[in-house]
């Protein structure tokens, strides 16, 4: 096990960006219910946080956020503090702020990658926190799936790992995101450069006449998270190991979920940590 650093600040990922599946609803398919007033996107805020993150950034297209925005807000609270028992537990709380990133008109051509998606995020997450500190830019990012359902509260006996280690896979069934799988992952900072480099050199090989429908079809197939997130950006990875695991980003994986007895754990974390709430505008009380 490599010797464990204190970390300043992982941000959370959480990429909304890919294909739709084949639910053929009219809303995106992260915001399918995993179990009562429960959807799948919650449940990946919800990971992030149990995991530990200091900030989290959904990264979505613009007809997509807004409903989103409506479900989660723009901060939920820890839910290792909150339970945390003490004489003034309002007072040891701590918020989580939850922002939301676009697909940036210049990027169009991989709005269907997934892998981009999560790149984007990581680099907004950066560029913004360098503009107020050096201190405050992101050593790690964690990235969570709202295609995929699993258990995530055993994540907080592995928490410690996940916010000091420099890389750390999900695994179920000795597979991971590096196969493809809609599986919680942490990658370091310094990964992310070689990431930024995969693209802008599969950009620069892109005949500037092609449709934009062909680029996107190229970005999509090429560029997978098995083939992006491999053993270079993922190395000496530490393994946490789940006991169960369902993909749902297609409606017959959806349904063999829905059909097991492990969708009765899942359930709702609580008002208290993720409804809507926003943070007051400056100089306004409510």
């Amino acid at each position: 096990m490599s010797e464990l650093t204190e970390a300043i600040h992982m941000a959370g990922i959480i990429p909304l960006v890919k294909e739709r599946g084949d639910h053929n609803m009219w809303w995106h398919d992260s915001l399918i219910p995993i179990a009562p007033d429960y959807h799948a996107v919650e449940r990946a805020v919800y990971e992030c946080a149990m995991a530990g993150c200091n900030t989290i950034w959904i990264v979505a297209d613009d007809d997509v956020s807004p409903l989103v925005r409506h479900r989660i807000g723009s901060r939920i609270q820890d839910p290792v503090y909150l339970g945390r028992k003490t004489r003034f537990p309002s007072e040891d709380r701590r918020l989580i702020p939850v922002y939301y990133v676009p697909i940036m008109p210049n990027h169009r051509n991989k709005k269907l990658c997934i892998s981009w998606t999560i790149v984007q995020g990581a680099l907004i997450a950066s560029e913004v926190a360098a503009d107020i500190s050096k201190w405050l830019v992101p050593e790690r990012f964690y990235v969570s799936f709202p295609y995929g359902v699993y258990d995530v509260k055993g994540l907080r006996q592995h928490r410690q790992y996940l916010t000091r280690d420099r890389s750390t896979l999900i695994t179920f069934n000795n597979k991971s995101v590096k196969d493809g799988e809609y599986l919680g992952f942490v990658f370091h900072l310094d990964a992310l450069p070689k990431l930024e480099k995969k693209f802008s050199d599969a950009q620069a090989t892109i005949i500037t006449a092609a449709e934009l429908e062909n680029q996107e079809q190229h970005f999509y197939y090429n560029f997978t998270l098995d083939k992006v997130f491999g053993d270079d950006i993922l190395y000496e990875s530490k393994e946490i190991v789940l006991d169960w695991y369902y993909p749902i980003d297609s409606w017959d994986a959806y349904c063999k979920y829905l059909g097991s007895e492990h969708r009765k754990e899942q359930k709702h974390p609580g008002k208290l940590i993720i409804s809507h709430r926003s943070w007051n505008p400056v100089g306004v009380d409510r």
